[in-house]
Parts: C-alpha cells; structure tokens; sequence
C-alpha cells in the first residue's frame, strides 16, 4: 500500500509528463484519492488516431470482505450523478438487489475526462472469483459477444461499466488468459485469431479479452514480460512516446484486435 503523497505524485507527475490541466471533472477523484491511501492508482492515456486522452485515472480497491460497495465509492458516484444524468440501470440490472460482494476479489472507480464533459466517462469494475451464477449472468447479457463465453476458460472475471456524462451506459466483459492457459488453449486461439494477434500473446504474461455493448469486435489488453521490445515491435512512435513519458517499468497495453491483424494500429490505451 503506497500512502496518500505518493499517489498523488504519481498523479501529477501523470499530468505533468503528457502536458495536461487537470478540471473542474477531476477534483472529485483527486479528492477520493487523498481519502484512499488503501487503493492502488492507475494512469492511463488513450490515443485515437492524432487525439490523445491523458486524463484517465483509475483507483483498484482490494475487497477485505466487505458485504457492500466501498462507500468511498458510493458517495463519488451520488456526488457525479447530482452534476450529471449517470445512468445505473444496466449495473442495477446485473448486480440487482442480491449481488454478494464477498465474492468480489476487487473493485476499480475510474474516470475519463475529455474536452467536451459529454464525451466524459466514470467506470466501475469488479473482479470476481467463485461466483459462477453471476459469471454466467455477465457473459450472457444481451449485445455481449458469445465468443466472450468461448474465451471464458480460467477462473474469475473481469466485468465493469461505463457511466457516460452524457446518460449512455455500456457493460464491459474481459475473460482472462495467463501464460499457462495461452499455451493449453493454443488450438482453440488458432481459430479464432490469426498470426498477427498470436504473436502478441506468446509475448505476454496474461491478457483480457474486451468485450462491449457499445460496439462490435475485440479488444486486447496486454501484459508484456519485456514492455519496451513489445513496444518497439509494434513500430508506433506514438505508443513509444507514451510509454517513454510514463517512466514506467510494468504497463498493460490495450490494442483494437481487428487493428492488430491488419498491421496497422491507429488507436491504443496504456496503463500503468
């Protein structure tokens, strides 16, 4: 656990390396960050072709057995849909009334301000072990791809939420592979990805499979074993600048997959 001042360092020094202001949208996150010395910050930085998004932090709690949502989380979140029509219904349909969060391995409260707050986002996610009936229930939600149930192989699950500023609200799945379960699953990743997409893989030490209501396809989030060569292989100075610019050592890389096979990545999000 990393005190208070660290993680607000490390959030400036954020701001600072990629040339950004924080605003009015990030004060509440700056503030439950103070209030959590107990969670784990993480940077982000998206680039959609020439527009970068450097103002995307999440905070990963560790559930201690706690029988409901962080409260910390909780009065963010009432604090944000005072300012701004957040839509629950979807994580209310899904968690409902009956959702054992003792079964929730860990909880992230993220933010992803652009310029226009109607493009703006907050994101919930929860990890979640030995609850296969809610598993099920996230896999099978409607718009999900089934190949999101074909990549369902280890144990756990990765699902979250996007709350839009502007009302929209999408679910989010990530089956996880780790190295192990790359190699004992390489029959079935031959079919369904082609080379471009297993060569990412066999470089890993684990990924999340991304899957949206909000649109079709995949995306891949990436753990590399040696970061700056996975980088360097990817021949996108853009992504090498920011990785460069966070200075850090671990980072997860997210890449479109449909991009990765057509050997030309326009967009990506680091993490770190």
């Amino acid at each position: 656990m990393q005190s208070a001042n660290v993680q607000i360092e490390k959030y400036r020094r954020h701001l600072t390396s990629f040339a950004s202001r924080a605003t009015p949208l990030c004060v509440p996150f700056l503030d439950l960050l103070r209030a959590s010395p107990e969670a784990h910050l993480e940077c982000s930085c998206k680039v959609c072709g020439e527009a970068v998004h450097p103002l995307r932090f999440n905070l990963w709690y560790k559930n201690s057995g706690e029988f409901s949502l962080n409260p910390k989380i909780v009065t963010f979140l009432k604090n944000y849909a005072q300012a701004f029509p957040l839509n629950f219904s979807l994580y209310q349909q899904l968690v409902g009334t009956d959702f054992q969060y003792d079964k929730v391995k860990c909880t992230s409260l993220g933010i992803d301000v652009r310029t226009q707050s109607s493009a703006s986002r907050v994101k919930l996610w929860h990890i979640i072990e030995h609850y296969p009936e809610k598993e099920a229930m996230v896999l099978n939600f409607p718009e999900i791809s089934p190949i999101a149930r074909i990549l369902k192989i280890q144990p756990g699950l990765l699902f979250g939420f996007d709350f839009g500023l502007d009302g929209g609200t999408a679910v989010k799945v990530y089956p996880v592979l780790h190295t192990s379960h790359i190699q004992q699953s390489r029959s079935l990743l031959n079919i369904l990805f082609g080379a471009r997409t297993l060569a990412l893989l066999e470089q890993c030490k684990w990924v999340n499979f991304g899957f949206t209501t909000k649109e079709a396809g995949l995306s891949l989030h990436l753990f590399p074993r040696n970061p700056k060569m996975f980088i360097d292989n990817l021949h996108h100075p853009v992504l090498s600048d920011a990785y460069r610019l966070s200075g850090a050592q671990k980072v997860i890389i997210s890449l479109d997959q449909a991009e990765v096979e057509s050997g030309c990545c326009s967009s990506f999000n680091l993490y770190y």
